[in-house]
């Protein structure tokens, strides 16, 4: 997930956007599927912003969806589609995993899966080092592709022999040091947002070195040791995976626990009333959440929000309150974990561990 358009998109806060979202097929003949259900959905959209800013004034933003759903070769796709239109923005994103599918007008972008994607662990960057050249490869689980813009793959600048105990001088390392920033940085300015999950993978020398030279070492999540530079990008991604697979089993239950101890230091909220008014306040640390987790509301007063939405109008209403709280969460600089349906019953199915 690009960063810059992660922020782009979270940042627009006014009425209408349109959030087009739908599970796609990747592989024939179910893919002929795509195009008939994006219709449909194309279809729906129309008429919901014909209701609610009449013809004349939807017409605009119709063109707009028209025209960005011309463009999409409904015969690559990953294995979900999201659109995002409103005045300003024509986008369409691929997402690596199923989505629910969804039409949302709303005052933001329906940027949820967006977030679940960087936040489930599921979706994450891996960092192939050695000392000539470092390449980014985009995975999902063990789904695997090499990225080949903003910088990557880069090439060191110097001539450089393989590191060993008996050329390993302090020039040299230095500039193994000012290569692995630089790759660093380049990674950071591009791709981190939020909860960025990156593998660095590599011998065991150039990860201790890449670690000292890292700008930001919070978000490396894992380690894969070895010489990989003659690996496919699919057989690391699958090496990658069993790592990344049994950290977030790791975390999931970690932050179940951390519930527990938060429950004992009164430091929970539960339910997506509480929630909401401590995710405005900028108190939450950690919000966790059942994945499939979704429920309308309206903004009340004094950072509450209203379940009961009968008396409210079509446009006053957030189709997805969780989606929005989650997005609030991530802004004020705290980290989402979803968690397994079924898991948090007891907490009304999301739960907050406070800072204070």
């Amino acid at each position: 997930m690009d960063k810059n358009l992660l922020n782009k998109l979270m940042e627009v806060k006014e009425y209408p956007c349109v959030s087009i979202l739908l599970p796609t097929h990747r592989t024939a003949p179910d893919n002929q599927k795509n195009a008939i259900r994006l219709k449909k959905l194309v279809r729906q959209a129309s008429e919901m912003l014909e209701k609610e800013l009449g013809k004349r004034e939807s017409k605009g933003l119709i063109e707009k969806i028209e025209k960005l759903v011309a463009g999409v070769d409904i015969s690559r796709t990953l294995d979900g589609l999201a659109l995002f239109v409103n005045k300003d923005i024509e986008q369409m994103v691929d997402i690596p995993f199923r989505v629910k599918e969804r039409v949302i007008i709303d005052k933001t972008f329906a940027t949820r899966d967006l977030i679940k994607s960087v936040n489930r662990g599921t979706n994450y960057f891996l960092l192939d080092l050695s000392l000539h050249r470092a390449r980014l490869i985009s995975c999902f689980r063990d789904d695997a592709t090499e990225i080949t813009q903003n910088g990557f793959p880069m090439q060191s600048e110097f001539e450089m022999l393989e590191l060993n105990s008996t050329d390993f001088s302090r020039e040299k390392k230095k500039q193994i040091k000012e290569f692995f920033n630089r790759v660093d940085k380049t990674f950071l300015t591009n791709y981190h947002y939020g909860d960025t999950k990156l593998v660095i993978a590599g011998v065991q020398k150039n990860l201790s070195l890449y670690r000292e030279a890292a700008d930001s070492k919070d978000i490396i999540y894992e380690q894969l040791e070895g010489n990989y530079e003659a690996t496919s990008v699919h057989d690391l991604g699958k090496k990658a995976w069993g790592l990344v697979r049994e950290k977030n089993k790791h975390i999931r239950h970690k932050a179940l626990n951390e519930i527990q101890n938060a429950i004992s230091a009164q430091k929970l909220a539960s339910g997506i009333t509480e929630v909401w008014r401590f995710a405005n306040e900028g108190r939450i640390n950690i919000l966790v959440v059942e994945e499939d987790y979704h429920t309308s509301a309206a903004p009340g007063a004094d950072n509450n929000i209203i379940l009961d939405t009968s008396g409210f109008s079509d446009k006053d209403i957030m189709p997805d309150a969780v989606d929005e709280v989650a997005e609030i969460v991530v802004d004020k600089g705290g980290r989402v974990v979803f968690v397994d349906n079924g898991t948090m019953g007891k907490y009304h199915k999301i739960a907050a561990i406070l800072r204070y």
